[in-house]
């Protein structure tokens, strides 16, 4: 036994010297700035989902594997607009997963770098294109695509779907009590069909979404909004030459024939990717390097506890996560003012009161601003409205004001399965959690009484935070889903716009020039490389058992208890 104490012991401490080692010589990669090339252009990739924004990974990074996000983009962008080195930008788009507003922001940045006279070149496929690429793409001075290539231009929709049925054939019941006629989320688990409501609000956004398209095809592309809504309507699906006989591209070809544009000009120019760029400090071209100004990035569906990724669910926002970064923003006295970016579709009623009142409490010591990027409804609507201004893209889906509870039960399905289980009890609603027991009809009217008195709470907030009445809030919540410009159209924000938008709101409220340029401090910070590696080594020792226990945990947390929180299913292609 002592002998394998001693071997146990000792492989512990070579492993420990391992990885300090690795540490060390990761930590020395990564503390290396990157080459740029003194003639070069900046290829930005995008396909898959884009993130707003990724905490740094220290061992991606210096591994080179890190990904992209909206906030990298933005700042490649920046720093390549003054940026002599960088001669121009080519962005490779293929079957791009990400919302309408993220894809707005992109546009305007896209269209704030054009100022600087540099040329941005969009190159479709290799192999398809879809609706959201070439809705991008149009924000470029020309767009090439693959003669073999495909592109897709079929208009914009949006699926639901409802899993009533489906749970009914194995035994789970969902309940579920809610407020507001477009409060729509519980539907999915409820319905088999669209509600009226449902219907009409997503007819109004999809609309709003479907004009904006067309009318930007039809401005860079220069036909009319007609002709671009017949290629859509009447044509959809083009090979190489047929969107090039429409007008749709400038020149087929592949992205060697893009670079070349740039060769003609200069022979020198050489590839730097994003990834890469995105390691150069804005400060070594002396930007970013004077006052600061906090972003806290408030991202993912909202519940107590701290910021996780969760199977079948994605990022949540934990609580206790995001009030430390809030806290942590208002206490340093270098920081002059906080911009929450909010990227969430809501979630827990309580965790999202917890983070409100903190945001309140910061807001006593600096100015805070909130900017919305894809979502900020519900729990995500209720966090904006603690700043001291509000702003979200115009294609932002935001309000979504309502409050809904509700239980899964899996009585049937034990029953199928021939599972047993007994309790004891004291209390007649000692069960009310039980995921064996649906509500009886007392103890709905008591979760409906629950959910009302936090609808009116919210209600209230709202009227306080942006001057209405209690009536005309009302009138404009009810669940219902707005775009950003409809929000701000109704005074349920101060204006629309992008990120620099708050940016500058921020400046104003610190008392900072406008002309200077700011450093930006983002939450969650940078783990370090030695705590990076610890927690890498944990999930590999455990991942299975961690992702049920995550998974579970959220499902505790929902279940019984009020939610302010979008519909999981509102996806938009």
């Amino acid at each position: 036994m002592k002998t394998f104490l001693k071997w146990f012991i000792g492989i512990i401490i070579v492993f420990s010297l391992l990885i300090f080692a690795g540490y060390i010589v990761l930590s020395s990669l990564f503390s290396n700035e990157p080459v740029v090339p003194s003639h070069a252009y900046l290829s930005i990739r995008l396909s898959g989902t884009l993130s707003e924004y990724l905490p740094p990974d220290p061992i991606s990074e210096a591994l080179g594997e890190s990904e992209l996000d909206l906030k990298k983009i933005r700042d490649d962008l920046e720093k390549a607009r003054i940026d002599k080195r960088v001669k121009g930008v080519v962005f490779e788009i293929g079957m791009l997963e990400t919302g309408y507003a993220k894809l707005q922001e992109l546009r305007f940045l896209i269209g704030e770098f054009r100022k600087s006279g540099k040329k941005v070149y969009a190159f479709l496929g290799p192999d398809v294109a879809l609706t959201k690429d070439y809705y991008l793409a149009t924000a470029c001075d020309s767009i090439f695509m693959p003669p073999a290539a495909n592109l897709f231009l079929t208009g914009i929709r949006s699926e639901v779907t409802f899993y009533k049925d489906f749970f009914k054939r194995f035994g789970v019941q969902a309940q579920f009590v809610h407020i507001g006629k477009y409060k729509n989320a519980p539907d999915s688990y409820t319905r088999n069909t669209m509600s009226p409501a449902q219907k009409e609000v997503l007819e109004d956004i999809i609309s709003q979404f479907y004009s904006e398209l067309v009318q930007a095809i039809s401005e860079a592309r220069h036909i009319s909004e007609t002709e671009a809504d017949r290629l859509i309507q009447h044509q959809s699906g083009f090979s190489g030459q047929g969107a090039l006989k429409a007008g749709l591209v400038d020149q087929l070809g592949f992205s060697e024939d893009v670079v070349a544009l740039f060769k003609k000009k200069d022979d020198k120019i050489r590839k730097l990717s994003a990834e890469e760029y995105a390691r150069v400090p804005a400060s070594s071209l002396k930007i970013r390097n004077k006052s600061r100004i906090a972003v806290v990035n408030c991202v993912g569906i909202i519940a107590g506890g701290s910021d996780s990724n969760v199977p079948l669910l994605g990022r949540v926002m934990g609580s206790a996560s995001t009030i430390s970064n809030i806290k942590r923003a208002a206490r340093s006295r270098s920081i002059k003012a906080i911009i929450l970016r909010i990227d969430s579709p809501g979630g827990s009623a309580s965790a999202s009161q917890n983070i409100w009142h903190a945001i309140k409490e910061a807001s006593r010591k600096k100015p805070i601003i909130a900017s919305v990027s894809d979502y900020g409804a519900s729990g995500g609507y209720f966090l904006s409205m603690a700043a001291d201004t509000m702003i979200a893209a115009p294609n932002s889906l935001v309000g979504s004001i309502g409050i809904f509870a509700g239980k899964f039960s899996f009585k049937n399905l034990y029953d199928k399965l021939d599972l047993n289980s007994e309790a004891v009890q004291k209390g007649r609603h000692a069960d009310l959690f039980s995921v064996l027991q649906p509500w009886d009809g007392e103890e709905e009217r008591m979760m409906q009484a629950l959910i009302t008195d936090f609808y009116r709470e919210f209600v209230q907030r709202v009227a306080e935070s942006r001057g209405m009445t209690f009536e005309a809030v009302d009138h404009l919540a009810r669940g219902r889903v707005w775009t950003g410009r409809e929000a701000a159209r109704n005074g349920l924000f101060d204006r629309t716009g992008y990120f620099y938008s708050a940016l500058q709101a921020a400046k104003k409220m610190a008392h900072i020039d406008s002309s200077q340029s700011v450093r930006l401090v983002y939450y969650p910070r940078r783990r370090s490389m030695f705590r990076e590696v610890l927690s890498n080594l944990q999930v590999l020792t455990s991942a299975s058992g961690n992702a049920f226990a995550r998974f579970s945990h959220f499902i505790e947390q929902i279940q019984n208890k009020p939610l302010a929180l979008l519909p999981f299913q509102m996806k938009i292609y």
